[in-house]
């Protein structure tokens, strides 16, 4: 730095308390300085912060280091009166303002860790959907609960830099030896979703502070490859004939009454199980009968044409006078009949008009009406898409890209899939809707 770079310096840093006054701004915490970056000449400036260094056990709290912050203008230093300081110091008072939220006792405490991590509905620069913040907060309570019972040195995130593998791996190893509420251990990929999952938690933490190696939970055996070559499980027609004499037989129990119009549009519309709870009586077009949705980045138009399906709906869409109800948001409203106990205590309906119907319980009521018509007990509600896929590659004589747009597909891979396994011949060649009025 030469004389007269020394020389602009001092004068910028005689200007910037004078500045701040005629802007009427307090000094900002923490307090910032001017230099110049030698190589450009430009003006840069820098402050320090306190950050979380590691954490005291015995004391039940952090210890902290000092870290210098260094930030770069685009303004020279002959030019220093054009710089933005009322900018500058607000982006110092809310960098300091983050630091110290970090620096908070609680801070290094996983539970907050894990709320932050999965009420944030952008990460890594992409929009999250509510199912997926709902289950990363599910499964990442799983785990704290977890650690609360049989490692609870570990709720101190920073443990987890030098033991957290092996702790996670006798987590899952627990895990697949549990049974669950079906009596029966969970499947690898709910193993492998678990894994996954609290993995992305810890990389996630990589970028928020970089004392946590990125990968530093990778672990070999959990997380399963998909494989091309095996196809995932589909309603059959058999399947579906069954299904459809369990709804006509239950249309007018008050305990199936909710599931039954969810069910029939997972088997006759090809929609995701997400599309169909979701749904909102603003997005149906009720002169022509269709649900027009944005889904997965694209516009699609599922039509509700069904009688059968439309007699269903009746409830949810019109009040008692036949008009479209305007006392609600979602179609499927939360609602639904709770059978009480033997002494016929605790039972009665659960409403409220605010909230939908999740996936979580639609998945749950489909599990259990598969295991009482003694149905493969492997399938799910994502299963009813799977067969119309094929249902629909059979009736356009193996159409891809038609079917891929119907189902809403952003590429042909998957729908391709199902028509290299369609086998014709060997199957009815009675279309959807015959299959689905049992004719």
């Amino acid at each position: 730095m030469n004389k007269q770079e020394k020389k602009l310096l001092q004068e910028l840093r005689k200007w910037k308390p004078k500045e701040l006054r005629r802007l009427r701004l307090s000094n900002s915490n923490p307090s910032f300085s001017f230099g110049m970056d030698v190589k450009s000449g430009y003006i840069r400036y820098f402050y320090s912060v306190y950050v979380v260094d590691g954490f005291d056990i015995e004391a039940d709290e952090p210890t902290l280091k000092l870290k210098r912050i260094t930030k770069y203008t685009k303004t020279d230093l002959k030019d220093y009166k054009d710089l933005n300081l009322r900018h500058i110091h607000k982006m110092v008072v809310k960098d300091g303002e983050r630091y110290n939220k970090m620096v908070e006792a609680d801070s290094v405490n996983l539970p907050k860790w894990v709320e932050e991590y999965s009420t944030k509905n952008i990460r890594n620069g992409k929009e999250l959907s509510p199912k997926t913040l709902y289950s990363d907060k599910q499964i990442l309570g799983y785990y704290v609960d977890w650690l609360t019972k049989n490692e609870p040195e570990y709720l101190d995130i920073y443990n987890h830099i030098s033991g957290g593998k092996k702790v996670l791996e006798k987590y899952l190893n627990e895990m697949m030896r549990t049974k669950t509420k079906f009596g029966k251990p969970p499947s690898k990929n709910t193993i492998a979703n678990s894994y996954r999952r609290i993995k992305s938690f810890f990389n996630w933490l990589h970028f928020e502070d970089n004392q946590f190696p990125f990968n530093m939970l990778r672990m070999k055996g959990y997380g399963i490859e998909r494989s091309d070559e095996k196809l995932p499980l589909a309603t059959s027609v058999d399947d579906m004939k069954v299904l459809i004499k369990w709804m006509d037989a239950n249309r007018e129990n008050k305990y199936e009454r909710h599931f039954i119009p969810i069910l029939r549009m997972l088997l006759i519309t090809g929609c995701r199980v997400s599309e169909v709870v979701e749904m909102k009586i603003e997005d149906i077009d009720f002169k022509e009968k269709q649900y027009q949705m944005f889904s997965k980045g694209k516009w699609r138009t599922i039509k509700l044409d069904s009688e059968t399906l439309w007699e269903d709906l009746k409830y949810w869409l019109f009040d008692k006078k036949g008009k479209v109800r305007s006392d609600k948001e979602y179609v499927f409203h939360l609602e639904y009949w709770r059978k009480g106990n033997k002494d016929g205590k605790g039972g009665g309906v659960k409403m409220n008009l605010k909230k939908h119907i999740s996936s979580s319980g639609i998945a749950h009521k489909f599990k259990t009406v598969i295991m009482g018509l003694n149905l493969d007990e492997r399938l799910t509600p994502h299963s009813c898409r799977r067969g119309f896929i094929t249902y629909m590659l059979e009736q356009t004589d193996g159409d891809v890209p038609l079917v891929a747009n119907i189902v809403g597909h952003s590429t042909w891979d998957m729908v391709r899939r199902y028509n290299r396994a369609r086998v014709p011949k060997q199957r009815t060649t009675i279309d959807l809707g015959e299959v689905l009025s049992n004719e």
